[in-house]
């Protein structure tokens, strides 16, 4: 999805690991020729930043600015300040859609930015680009971002999977709220398991999210039988 909004508007250098994914792309390169643009752009799994990081330091020049796009923001940020060079700039973002929910158009969705280490001139020119294609920007610090999204993304997702797993479908007979419930959940049932384990493994408030809601859902199970045992009662 990036690639197809970003090359409308910029020079782009494109490199992936499967070089299946690169077939038709003409601005494909390597790693290392990728890594040489002002600008390096991670979009890779969460519990891969490290690696990529590490592998890319030795490359980058002064001043060059280096933005990940994943859906954690402490554990990404923690390791792009542990691997890469001080000279390096470093811009945390979250793109708050996914290709199914961004595939009519991205306006007036959101991104959140965590400016972590970046000249001011340079992350008000990020700022006006991501404004041109009309993204609402919310931002926020690393532990602000992961705190609303374990209870937010993280608990959708678990939703999502939950009912993946138990290959519930939408049905003919529903309400409206349902029926579009369900609509939700698919489009975060297309991706991967990886992103999913990453979301909930590395965020570090996701654990106690869950714990609680399944907390909370259990009781209210429980609540529900009780109410139903205290109706079927006959009056003394």
């Amino acid at each position: 999805m990036a690639y197809s909004h970003l090359q409308k508007s910029k020079e782009l250098l494109v490199f992936d690991q499967d070089p299946e994914k690169l077939q038709g792309i003409p601005q494909a390169v390597d790693f290392a020729d990728a890594v040489e643009a002002p600008l390096v752009l991670l979009n890779v799994p969460i519990s891969e930043i490290a690696v990529v990081c590490q592998k890319m330091a030795p490359l980058l020049r002064q001043g060059q600015i280096v933005v990940d796009t994943c859906s954690v923001k402490e554990k990404p940020i923690a390791e792009m300040l542990s691997h890469l060079p001080k000279s390096t700039q470093i811009l945390g973002t979250h793109p708050l859609f996914g290709p199914d929910s961004g595939k009519q158009g991205i306006a007036g969705l959101k991104i959140a930015l965590c400016p972590v280490r970046i000249e001011p001139a340079v992350y008000a020119s990020i700022c006006d680009c991501l404004k041109s294609f009309g993204l609402v920007l919310v931002e926020t610090s690393p532990q602000q971002h992961d705190q609303q999204i374990a209870r937010s993304q993280a608990i959708f997702h678990l939703i999502a999977q939950t009912i993946k797993e138990l290959q519930w479908r939408g049905q003919e007979v529903s309400t409206p709220g349902p029926e579009e419930f369900y609509c939700l959940l698919e489009t975060v049932q297309h991706d991967t398991d990886q992103l999913f384990l990453d979301m909930e493994q590395d965020n570090s408030y996701a654990a106690d999210c869950r714990e609680n809601f399944i907390r909370t859902m259990t009781e209210i199970h429980k609540g529900l039988a009780v109410s139903s045992r205290k109706l079927s009662e006959p009056e003394s």
